[in-house]
């Protein structure tokens, strides 16, 4: 199955590719990690979707399970493409947001 370059990711599965880039991980630590980033509660019935979807989509694969049958994930070749074509997107379109943003706070007028 191949991505198109059609297909973008939503900001969930993008953080979820972008944990997964940096190790290995089960649901429970990606859980942990997606609630300390994002100060909200992310729960398994959001994120085991959006594991499948990421499954669906050859995006990450099982890499193995550990103790009492706990999946770890890992991101794919196609992942990493994906996830470095997003960041560059995600980046060309909010630039000027995130700029803004800065320079108002530090009000040095750009």
């Amino acid at each position: 199955m191949s991505v198109g370059r059609n297909v973008d990711l939503g900001l969930l599965q993008l953080q979820v590719l972008w944990l997964l880039s940096k190790k290995k991980s089960c649901g429970y630590e990606l859980m942990k990690e997606l609630n300390a980033l994002k100060k909200t509660s992310i729960t398994q019935g959001v994120l085991y979707p959006v594991l499948a979807g990421l499954m669906r989509r050859e995006l990450i694969r099982v890499s193995g399970k550990g103790t009492r049958g706990k999946k770890f994930y890992v991101v794919t070749a196609l992942g990493k493409r994906e996830l470095k074509r997003n960041c560059l997107e995600f980046l060309k379109t909010f630039a000027g947001v995130i700029t803004d943003y800065k320079c108002s706070l530090c009000g040095c007028g750009k």
